[in-house]
């Protein structure tokens, strides 16, 4: 009675088969395809069904405690509604018995609660950390109202950018808003670690602000150029939300950036020089302190340094090669909702849903090729054969039918000896085709006769879950080689499904990571090369980048995060994000090296400059993406987790080894 639900297949409506004074008669397992009125129609309606071959793990469980329905459904913008009347409808019989509803509706409609509820939750968690990360930091309300104000309006101008561009709020895409909000903190911490280095006592002109942002132009035009390049580069993806996701939060990144050159700047200039402790803070704090000290230290242990870092690389060779590729949705979701619950509840009696066709082609398209009991023999062999592995929890073929026509009419399972039933058969069909049924029957044999189609439902046997893509590909192997021992050569053969989409889908991600992930690195070698003008210094800035990949991929293997929709882009978004330390370290080091070998001090003076921004940023960035942790699904969470840890291995690998690299160097400066 609903709009947009269409004729599907039920117990009252499967079309059975019985015999009746030597007749073969067709029609539902009921009168009228209306439920039973007493207790004797119920009797014979539980006989027919579990009669039915193919209705059993499809219709019926095989232990009769179970019926389903499938019912399609006309695709809308919104399933929310739908959901709701669906629910309404079958409460009542939650009273009665045990009720599941599951499939692709209730799944996309749990996905809009999810994405519409953490879209809030995230924002919001993430703008109170990044203003706690803005005080800690310099102490001052103008350096928490002023960047918190830069990073919002950058982040609805976003907002605004995807509503105009048509950019849905995805699984993918509703980290745009909080990454922005994240990353767009750093280019004003720069600017405010600048602006308090630089002010004095008594100045009234504020044209000194000028200056202070003149020093640190480099430094963020840089950084936000090579953070849109990396993040950019993952428009080079086959998904098409991916792409989207690129443009947004690039845009995202450059609107914080403009804001911070000119915005920012021009409302510092209507203010008050900082009070004294405020600068002091900045200049002889406890963190310029801690730096001061690490530049020496790391210079003593440079050499220790170097190994670790070797050490790393040799880890991430050992282990790159056992990185697991995750493709199903299924996954994302809380193990405790009801529409896992209710998948997995259908699942257990019935098998699994993900279905996988083997079409058979006859030769040169001969007419009624397979209304011939010969030709139809190998396919019963290979139908029986496919229903014999336990990863196959449903096979139905026009040849299940005709063995269930004989048994009717001559009770034995077999091919039937007359062609007749063969024609009786193949004529019902073509009529169902006709009339456009939604019948189990219909598509099973095309009315020329030309073309067979077996369909088959797979599952994890061993879990009683979906089967993941490396049972899809036993599975596979286990078809092709049974249809080579069965299949005639002459017949041509084809398999299709959804699940051999998702296999394209991880080879896909595969070759997305790997492309994107080197554009990513050539982009930004390019513009440090460029901007040093020495591909010397373009090839140390890539040092951190590398400690933080390697170290993405380690964790990765360690703790059995697969690689998905939304971590293949960690690398990319690390390589953007995380070589702005390098840059601001580099800028530095070239400023106070002077030539010749690197002393202590130069590190020291160059960490001491430079080490506080790049902390605070770090962990400005990676503070605010800890909401991710927040998430409600899976790969959201594990994103947030390989940034924050890659971000704070590429901080360090800026704060320790880059410096320890740096160290070894000799000759002009």
């Amino acid at each position: 009675s609903i709009e947009g639900i269409e004729p599907g297949i039920t117990p009252f409506n499967l079309t059975v088969f019985e015999k009746r004074g030597g007749r073969l008669v067709m029609g539902p397992p009921v009168p009228r395809g209306r439920p039973p009125e007493n207790r004797e129609q119920a009797e014979q309606f539980r006989e027919k069904l579990l009669s039915t071959r193919y209705a059993r793990n499809f219709i019926v469980s095989e232990d009769g405690t179970l019926l389903s329905a499938f019912l399609p459904a006309v695709k809308r913008d919104s399933y929310g509604s739908l959901m709701d009347r669906i629910r309404e409808i079958t409460r009542p019989l939650e009273e009665l018995t045990a009720t599941y509803v599951s499939g692709s509706i209730p799944f996309v409609e749990r996905t809009e609660v999810y994405l519409s509820r953490n879209f809030i939750l995230l924002l919001i968690l993430a703008a109170v950390i990044i203003l706690f990360m803005y005080y800690l930091s310099f102490r001052s309300f103008r350096a928490v109202l002023l960047p918190t104000v830069v990073v919002l309006l950058g982040t609805l101008w976003t907002i605004g950018f995807m509503s105009m561009m048509g950019f849905a709020v995805t699984i993918i895409t509703i980290i745009t808003p909080p990454l922005v909000l994240t990353l767009g903190s750093s280019y004003s911490i720069h600017i405010l670690n600048q602006y308090y280095r630089e002010s004095k006592p008594g100045l009234k002109d504020p044209a000194w602000i000028t200056g202070a942002v003149f020093h640190v132009n480099s430094t963020i035009l840089l950084a936000s150029a090579t953070t849109i390049a990396g993040i950019l580069s993952l428009g080079v993806t086959t998904l098409r939300l991916t792409r989207e996701f690129a443009v947004a939060t690039s845009f995202g990144i450059f609107a914080c950036a403009f804001l911070s050159f000119l915005f920012f700047p021009a409302f510092l200039a209507l203010l008050k020089p900082p009070k004294e402790k405020h600068t002091e803070l900045v200049l002889a704090g406890a963190l310029s302190r801690i730096m001061e000290r690490l530049g020496k230290m790391v210079y003593r242990f440079r050499v220790f340094l170097v190994i670790i870092a070797l050490g790393i690389v040799l880890v991430f060779g050992l282990l790159a090669g056992k990185l697991e590729y995750n493709t199903d949705t299924i996954s994302y979701f809380p193990g405790h909702d009801r529409v896992i619950q209710d998948m997995y509840a259908i699942t257990d009696k019935l098998g699994g849903f993900d279905e996988l066709k083997v079409v058979l082609h006859a030769p040169e398209d001969e007419q009624n090729y397979f209304l011939d009991a010969e030709v139809l023999e190998p396919v019963s062999r290979l139908e029986e054969k496919l229903g014999g592995y336990p990863d196959i929890s449903y096979v139905s073929s026009f040849v299940s039918y005709l063995k269930y026509l004989n048994q009717v009419m001559y009770s034995s399972y077999s091919l039937p000896e007359k062609r007749s039933l063969i024609l009786l058969l193949s004529r019902y069909l073509k009529t169902l085709q006709d009339g456009d049924d939604n019948s189990v029957l219909s598509g099973i044999i095309n009315p020329e006769g030309t073309t067979l189609t077996l369909s088959l439902r797979i599952f994890n046997s061993s879990t009683g879950r979906f089967v993941d893509e490396r049972g899809v590909r036993r599975i596979l192997a286990f078809l092709e080689q049974s249809i080579g021992e069965t299949i005639p050569g002459e017949i041509d053969t084809e398999i299709q499904g959804m699940s051999l989409k998702y296999l394209a889908l991880s080879d896909m991600i595969q070759d997305d990571l790997l492309s994107s992930m080197l554009i990513s690195l050539l982009a930004v070698f390019a513009i440090a090369a460029l901007a040093y003008r020495s591909l010397k210094f373009g090839i140390f800035t890539l040092i951190p980048l590398f400690i933080g990949i390697m170290m993405n991929f380690i964790l990765m293997v360690l703790f059995s995060i697969p690689l998905d929709l939304l971590t293949i882009m960690v690398s990319s978004i690390v390589i953007g994000v995380g070589v702005d330390d390098a840059i601001h370290f580099i800028i530095r080091f070239r400023q106070e090296w002077k030539g010749g070998p690197v002393t202590p001090e130069v590190l020291s003076r160059t960490l001491q400059v430079s080490g506080r921004p790049i902390f605070l940023t770090t962990v400005s960035i990676v503070g605010g993406l800890a909401v991710l942790l927040f998430a409600s699904f899976k790969p959201i969470v594990y994103f947030g987790v390989l940034v924050l840890i890659s971000l704070s291995a590429t901080c360090v690998g800026t704060l320790l080894f880059l410096p320890a690299f740096l160290s070894f160097m000799k000759g002009r400066r």
